[in-house]
């Protein structure tokens, strides 16, 4: 039993070093910015955006909501 948890555990050390290398590797490949990329970051930014006027549109609805409610209560 003890054999065993110690092979699993050694598989999951060599696989997560396994995946920082390959991490490094595949980050420092990128230093040019393609075309695919720089559609990536526009289409990042525009996501972003999105989410920033939806969450500032969700803030005043539950405003404008909590003073109705409060002004039906009264």
């Amino acid at each position: 039993m003890i054999f065993k948890k110690l092979i699993l555990f050694t598989v999951l050390i060599l696989s997560i070093f396994s995946f920082l290398i390959l991490s490094i590797f595949s980050f420092s490949a990128c230093e040019s910015k393609g075309t695919a990329e720089k559609a990536g970051e526009k289409i990042d930014q525009a996501i972003e955006k999105t989410s920033n006027k939806a969450s500032e549109t969700y803030g005043a609805i539950k405003e404008k909501t909590e003073d109705i409610v409060k002004a039906v209560k009264k």
